[in-house]
């Protein structure tokens, strides 16, 4: 060997060269103790197999057909991060009991006795519910124990799961219209505000339909307010229409988006029909106010309290909103039907479709007058959907090549330990039913996350989850 040649493999090796011909020996030496080795692992490893039973050779075989791809998820779309709030409405978020101060014009008095009114107004919302009159945000009281408080938390979930909704998803153009249905104090239109600084800049008209003239009165100087501290000077606030009314109560103009939150849980509460058909009236009184002669985007938003019977509401509403052709965006990964349809007679442990984030990072405030009230709140949570209807393609047919091979998860719950396991879970919805997902590799993603991963081959041999019938695979 050259002189060069055997520097250069000292420098590679750091061992001293050989010289040529014990070097080649050494090599085929070492070659065939490997040949032997390999031999004599294939033939263990024969004995080993052949030991097996036909049975659990299908079965290890349709575990690795199922699984789903060893690498972390190719795509993880959050629901409720924050960073994604702009910087002026996180101030505002943060500032928002000085907005109701302003507006209010709470005397010293009136402000210390706002806990125990809190207090009482949660009661008649949720245990004491029988009792509360149908306008009792008519009552000023009332009144300012929910926009000081019940409106703020409000405005934290909304902003949150607002901000991280795909760009076009409320699909507005210049001079449309927009309806908020049992608005309230505005919560609906100063989220939007708030979470879209995009919207800004559009000529939108807002129709708010209450049956309180005082909520909308409150809401409009509250969203004067939001807006005169966002604005630029290219822009204007939203116009503004009040309509004192019930729901079904006519507007002038025909609108392009409907939302409603927090309305129809709380007029199914006074109501003995069946869930299912007021699913169905709920549905058809908000499709009325639409135009049935337009091209344009029709879409809709519900959103209700995370409990089990809102959440029940709002998948039996979903599916009569399919049934009218209109299709989920949100938080729906598919068409199909809800594998969190929410407890029925027939499946009274079954699972409910709720979104919840942490609230260690609200408002110092708000969080002590949670305290104040005895109403501490760790978790914020929300049932909803978003739906759309136009006179395109449908969703599954504008699937790309690359979109079909992948399946999209809903995350749906915190995470599970499994000990037998060793492993942490999550419930997510998919197009393929309810899924228990395995994060075998450390995916960590939080509740209400979208996920893209490479879908199963086949899920004909795939294993159950024993508690919730959900198929079990990994992520």
């Amino acid at each position: 060997m050259k002189k060069e040649e055997a520097k250069w493999y000292e420098k590679a090796s750091g061992k001293k060269q050989h010289k040529a011909e014990n070097s080649a020996k050494f090599a085929a030496k070492n070659e065939l103790k490997k040949q032997r080795k390999e031999e004599k692992t294939q033939k263990n490893d024969a004995k080993t197999e052949d030991k097996k039973t036909p049975q659990k050779k299908v079965n290890a075989e349709n575990r690795r057909k199922n699984n789903f791809s060893q690498n972390k998820s190719s795509k993880t779309v959050p629901m409720f991060e924050l960073k994604n709030i702009p910087a002026d409405s996180l101030e505002i978020l943060k500032n928002f009991g000085k907005i109701v101060a302003e507006t209010r014009n709470l005397s010293p008095k009136q402000q210390v006795l706002l806990p125990k009114q809190i207090k009482n107004l949660s009661h008649q919302l949720t245990d004491e519910r029988n009792s509360r009159r149908l306008g009792y945000m008519n009552d000023a009281s009332q009144l300012s124990a929910y926009i000081s408080y019940f409106m703020w938390w409000n405005l934290i979930r909304l902003t949150r799961l607002f901000a991280n909704f795909p760009k076009n998803a409320f699909k507005l153009k210049e001079e449309d219209v927009c309806l908020d249905l049992g608005s309230g104090p505005l919560t609906v239109p100063c989220a939007l505000w708030l979470a879209r600084p995009e919207l800004r800049s559009k000529k939108l008209t807002f129709y708010v339909l209450d049956l309180s003239q005082g909520a909308l009165s409150a809401g409009e100087e509250i969203f004067l307010s939001i807006a005169a501290k966002t604005l630029t000077e290219e822009q204007n606030p939203w116009k503004i229409v009040r309509v004192k009314g019930a729901i079904g109560t006519q507007i002038k103009q025909k609108p392009s988006l409907i939302t409603c939150a927090n309305v129809f849980n709380e007029l199914a509460q006074t109501n003995e029909m069946p869930p299912d058909f007021l699913a169905k009236n709920y549905t058809n009184d908000i499709l009325k106010y639409f135009d049935k002669e337009t091209d344009s985007a029709q879409t809709v938003l519900l959103i209700e309290p995370g409990d089990p019977h809102s959440a029940r509401l709002v998948s039996l509403m979903r599916d009569s909103f399919i049934r009218k052709n209109f299709m989920p965006l949100s938080p729906c990964p598919h068409i199909h039907v809800c594998p969190m349809a929410g407890r029925t007679s027939s499946n009274p442990g079954g699972k409910w479709c709720n979104f919840a984030f942490d609230t260690a990072d609200a408002p110092e405030e708000l969080l002590k007058f949670s305290k104040n009230a005895n109403l501490q709140k760790e978790r914020a949570s929300l049932s909803y959907v978003l739906v759309s209807k136009e006179k395109i393609a449908k969703p599954e047919e504008k699937q790309s090549q690359n979109d079909s091979e992948n399946l999209k998860l809903r995350v749906a719950s915190d995470f599970i330990k499994l000990p037998e396991l060793h492993k942490s879970a999550y419930y997510c919805c998919s197009e393929t039913g309810l899924v228990l997902a395995i994060d075998k590799t450390n995916v960590h993603p939080k509740n209400g996350d979208l996920l893209s991963v490479k879908r199963p081959k086949s899920l004909e041999n795939a294993d159950y989850d024993k508690k919730s019938g959900a198929v079990i695979l990994e992520i």
